[in-house]
């Protein structure tokens, strides 16, 4: 048992199971390429599986299709088959690699026809009543009596199936909008038959199967409900459960027969953010406190589980007997692992940047990026990370997410590596974005401690890599990732005093002053880079950015409403800035993640001190404004946008001439991250890991 994590480390009774820890992973379908055709596991599945069992996940929970039908259903991620004999040997499968580690698997049976989305024009889903909340989830159709026996048919045979295949448990999907949540929830059960109208009656169906699964799976086989006691969502019928009328649902539920309250919160269809990076760690562990003073059954919390340490304080003081949760276990399949074995300073640990949920879920593709872990999705190629069949003297050019991956990956392959860094410290563009997202400060850590204990890895700062160096220092291979090269604007006065650009703050973060016109503005910049060189953390620019009237002026004006100009427009909106966004395209966020773009957008329509100008080109900037013509329905309109400093964040274009020079020296060399194809963190990550399997 860890020292450091006594109660994360111990083991727990669920059912006739015994977890070895108290940390399991929650459902959630990989996507595209963990499946094939016929809903069967691929070898990336498997060994995606195997990962996080070899990493003492206590216990995995893996979403099910009850039927053919699906699987194949458009809009959703294909899942592996649990609906006949057919489906016994990759089941067999996958419950034998999760085994061999010693781990617990567990089977959700996922009915996606109560979702609807713009690719099933042809399909109306299932549902209690016809109510839509949202019109991206819905419309829906009533469930009759035949409809509902099918339902429950369907899903005890998805058990039986599961279970003869060897796996430890079933979980009942009672929360987060699903059919039985609907017939749950008051919000969107208007039926007026022995499903609808009083608790009892809604609860009856969950009720039914649990009760039916039990009956059939013996004493022994474990049950978990997962179901939202809080579901902040509201319809023409009335408002979704709230704690109180939880804390009633709990007695039913345990007298039906099961194990374990798996604890989501809210719907899809939710008005207020659950998963985001504002929501800090450990946030949603009220709601597990409040269903522990009646449960008698443990209780999982779940929801931005990220750190160990909140984890830990979490189980000691009582809110849940079990931590859940899927993102850490994305960016760390060892997380587990590093816990138990005191090493918490070893973990990659997730940024909740939902490139993982924007992938899978918003855009339909497989479970292969992650900022933290950058061999994610890999697993199609090998569980391993393949040995080099040379090792090499290898330079990278460059310490940011590409840089730092390319170098790990290629040191683990057998390749000995130096790291050049142009400035004084380690991190590329993320020593800028963690001012901003304070959750990327973990990955700044995350790269100092990877460099100090990988023994073939050395870094050298203050030195840029130039052709010249390469010839010196003669590597049998170079990997560029030198970042990007931050795109400008072409107007008259955008060189004026008063503008600042990404470049600025990135050279000021490396200690070298940007050019700078004005003698004032000459000493500003220059003493800036001088203390951030030597004091640099995230948290001070953090609190000098939003307390200090230097570099960033109020009023303030944002040049490009892209993830970047919205990150900052935050930090503005949090300092009291009078704040403009002015962005050519016609939305806010327009690259921001869907999981995030609700809120990030969202709050700036709340904000007062925030303005957003859409389909907007700037035609001039003065010392005071910024001039602006407006496109609209009725024609262009001129703005006139006060600012004392107008900061220009419209992200990075690709900067190869580094590698272009190196290509003509003959050395072997790749490029990967921003210098090659601008992207998010995740993308980095994965295009070093890519370039150094390469080598």
């Amino acid at each position: 048992m860890g020292m450091k994590f006594p109660l994360l480390s111990s083991p727990l009774q669920v059912g006739g199971v015994v977890l070895r820890n108290r940390m399991m992973t929650t459902s959630m379908s990989p996507g595209a390429g963990y499946t094939d055709q016929n809903s069967r596991p691929t070898q990336r599945f498997l060994n995606y599986l195997e990962q996080r069992a070899a990493g003492q996940t206590a216990l995995i929970t893996q979403t099910l299709s009850p039927h053919e039908r699906s699987a194949e259903h458009p809009g959703l991620s294909p899942m592996p088959g649990c609906y006949d004999d057919s489906c016994l040997p990759h089941l067999r499968q996958m419950a034998e690699v999760v085994h061999r580690h010693g781990g617990l698997l567990v089977g959700q049976p996922y009915f996606v026809h109560d979702w609807k989305t713009k690719a099933d024009e042809d399909e109306v889903a299932w549902g209690p009543s016809d109510i839509t909340i949202l019109k991206f989830m819905g419309p829906f159709r009533r469930m009759e009596a035949q409809h509902i026996a099918l339902f429950k048919q369907q899903f005890l045979n998805c058990v039986r199936v599961m279970k003869d295949a060897g796996w430890d448990g079933v979980e009942v999907m009672a929360g987060v909008g699903g059919i039985l949540n609907r017939f749950l929830s008051p919000a969107t059960n208007d039926r007026t038959d022995e499903y609808g109208g009083s608790l009892e009656n809604r609860v009856r169906l969950t009720v039914e199967v649990i009760s039916e699964i039990r009956a059939m799976v013996g004493p022994d086989f474990p049950i978990i409900v997962r179901w939202s006691p809080v579901e902040y969502v509201k319809s023409e019928n009335g408002a979704g459960h709230t704690i109180e009328d939880a804390l009633k649902v709990v007695p039913f539920l345990e007298a039906a027969g099961m194990d374990l309250h798996n604890l989501a919160v809210g719907w899809h269809e939710s008005s207020v953010p659950l998963t985001t990076k504002e929501i800090p760690d450990g946030h949603w562990s009220w709601i597990s406190q409040q269903i522990k003073t009646v449960a008698t059954k443990p209780v999982v919390t779940a929801y931005r589980e990220t750190d160990p340490v909140v984890m830990e304080r979490i189980l000691r003081e009582g809110k849940a007997d079990l931590i859940g949760g899927l993102r850490y276990s994305i960016a760390d399949p060892d997380f587990p692992r590093k816990v138990v074995e005191d090493r918490p300073e070893e973990l990659r640990m997730c940024i909740c940047c939902n490139r993982c949920i924007d992938d899978v879920v918003g855009r339909e593709l497989p479970l292969t990026k992650c900022a933290a872990n950058p061999r994610l999705g890999a697993e199609l190629d090998t569980l391993t990370l393949p040995p080099a069949t040379a090792p090499k003297k290898v330079m990278v050019a460059g310490s940011g997410p590409a840089g730092i991956s390319a170098a790990m990956t290629a040191a683990d392959r057998g390749h000995t590596v130096t790291i050049y860094e142009a400035g004084p410290r380690v991190g590329g563009s993320v020593k800028m974005s963690s001012i901003f997202s304070p959750l990327h400060e973990r990955l700044l850590r995350s790269f100092r401690v990877q460099l100090r204990l990988h023994p073939q890895v050395k870094v050298v700062l203050n030195t840029p890599v130039t052709p010249e160096l390469v010839r010196q220092v003669r590597p049998d291979a170079v990997v560029v990732a030198i970042g990007g090269e931050p795109k400008g604007i072409d107007v008259p006065g955008a060189d004026g005093t008063n503008v600042v650009t990404s470049h600025d703050f990135l050279e000021m973060l490396n200690g070298h002053p940007p050019k700078k016109p004005g003698l004032i503005n000459k000493i500003m910049w220059n003493c800036g880079a001088v203390f951030l060189r030597l004091y640099y953390t995230p948290g001070f620019a953090r609190v000098m950015s939003k307390r200090s009237p230097w570099p960033l002026g109020n009023p303030l004006a944002i040049v490009g409403g892209g993830l970047p100009g919205c990150e900052l427009g935050h930090l503005a909106m949090e300092s009291g800035r009078k704040t403009t966004i002015i962005e050519a395209g016609p939305k806010i966020g327009h690259d921001v993640g869907g999981s995030d773009r609700f809120h990030v957008v969202g709050a700036f329509r709340k904000a007062e001190n925030v303005t957003t100008l859409t389909s907007s080109e700037i035609t001039k900037i003065t010392p005071r404004t910024v001039e602006v013509v407006q496109r609209g329905p009725s024609g262009d309109q001129p703005v006139s946008v006060p600012a004392k400093t107008v900061a220009v964040t419209l992200g990075f274009q690709a900067n190869r001439s580094l590698f272009e020079a190196l290509q003509a020296t003959g050395v072997e060399v790749y490029e990967a991250g921003d210098c090659a194809d601008p992207g998010r963190i995740a993308d980095a990550t994965k295009a070093g890991y890519q370039a150094a399997c390469r080598i």
